[in-house]
């Protein structure tokens, strides 16, 4: 038994396997989770110099492979961490030290130090290939999804580097071309790789929450900023408790419905049923990228609350800032409302799933109706969003209780 047990301490494990039994993000995740805060901090610091379009898309350039570099760490330790794998804890310390270089290019990723910030990206992505080369060695029957993953990341990361002999802006060309590269890897097995070899759903759920999590917290570090950047007033107060009643909202509006059934289903479907199957594999698809705006939209208003405390004494809240407070929360509930349409259709239908979709997409129509035709200070604007989001935890209160993940998608009722 030790001689077995030596064997397999130094290697990756397959946990698609795994069903039964408690798993808990590792240490060693949330230590990498803790780089990503101070990134999505910097991404928020940048975004706040300016809200012109030049900078919001510039935003949006260097936000997307942030997540991306996350989503990859992180959809290999759901498939094949092992937390007494050493030679693999080395390895995600090393890209540790390029998420860190990373991050510190952030502030000036589109001038001086775009070199920097590919060469960083690139550099963890090629750690993160050693990781699956370790896969592909040990875990043979993996083979076949590894290679997917292998050839383009790897081309994806060619192009980063040869971006940096590129003058810009033809460099960013070059990196939006190597994001989609890379966005659009997992997709070419039309979806039956990720059948054989499904996600944790004892994992995955739980570490996009907490990635949600972490983006929140970059939310309410701006009702902070914009408290601490103004004079204690009345005025002031108010604005930022309703800043924070917001923010309690969207996580309530999240977390009380941290929907799991599309990966759940996915994992139901290891049968290679390719009829069956692919409605389950387009949930879980649509359930991970919605991911991406619904993160951003949380970013976003981090910015924006921050600057409406501090215009809080202006008749009006300036046409950029209303904007972005408005567009980000009316995304954040479209996108809540996308992630909960994956669940509707991952089990039996119930009313609460039905009625939660109808209020989010219509909390967010609202929400952009105000944006069109009001003109309000900031005080009114986020007295409006915040009965809003208040409508929306009442009514999702109100609704009759849904049956737990595991009684739905086990019943084998799914469309």
């Amino acid at each position: 038994m030790a001689d077995s047990d030596e064997k397999t301490r130094n290697v990756p494990t397959l946990r698609s396997t795994e069903t039964t039994g408690e798993r808990r993000t590792s240490w060693a995740e949330l230590l990498n989770d803790l780089a990503y805060t101070a990134i999505v901090m910097q991404l928020a610091m940048r975004l706040s110099t300016s809200l012109e379009l030049v900078n919001v898309l510039e935003f949006l350039l260097l936000y997307v492979p942030v997540w991306w570099l996350w989503n990859g760490q992180t959809h290999y330790a759901t498939r094949f961490d092992n937390v007494d794998d050493i030679v693999h804890r080395l390895l995600s310390s090393a890209q540790l030290i390029g998420l860190f270089i990373l991050g510190a290019s952030i502030s000036k990723a589109t001038e001086e130090r775009s070199m920097v910030y590919a060469l960083a990206y690139a550099s963890v992505r090629a750690i993160l290939l050693i990781d699956y080369a370790r896969a592909w060695w040990y875990i043979p029957e993996t083979r076949p999804y590894v290679q997917v993953i292998g050839i383009g990341f790897s081309l994806s990361m060619c192009v980063w580097i040869g971006s940096i002999w590129v003058e810009p802006p033809y460099r960013y060309g070059l990196w939006a071309l190597a994001l989609l590269i890379e966005l659009g890897t997992p997709l070419t097995s039309g979806g039956k790789l990720h059948v054989d070899f499904p996600p944790d759903v004892r994992h995955l759920p739980e570490r996009y929450g907490l990635f949600t999590l972490l983006v929140l917290g970059q939310a309410v570090t701006g009702v902070v900023t914009g408290l601490s950047g103004s004079v204690f007033f009345p005025n002031t107060i108010i604005a930022a408790v309703l800043g924070g009643v917001i923010i309690v909202g969207l996580w309530w509006a999240y977390f009380d419905r941290l929907d799991d059934d599309a990966v759940r289903k996915l994992t139901e479907h290891r049968d290679g049923d390719e009829p069956a199957s692919q409605p389950a594999i387009r949930r879980y698809t649509i359930w991970l990228y919605t991911h991406l705006p619904l993160t951003l939209a949380l970013t976003g208003y981090g910015v924006a609350i921050a600057k409406a405390i501090e215009a809080v004494d202006q008749p009006e809240l300036p046409r950029p800032v209303h904007h972005l407070l408005i567009g980000s929360v009316a995304t954040y509930l479209f996108a809540e409302a996308v992630i909960s349409l994956t669940t509707l259709h991952s089990g039996p239908s119930h009313v609460s799933f039905q009625r939660g979709i109808l209020v989010r997409v219509g909390a967010g129509l609202v929400l952009i109706g105000v944006g069109i035709f009001a003109k309000l200070g900031a005080l009114a604007l986020l007295l409006v969003i915040s009965g809003v989001i208040t409508v929306l935890i009442l009514s999702d209160q109100l609704s009759p209780e849904a049956p737990e993940s595991t009684e739905r998608v086990e019943s084998g009722m799914g469309k």
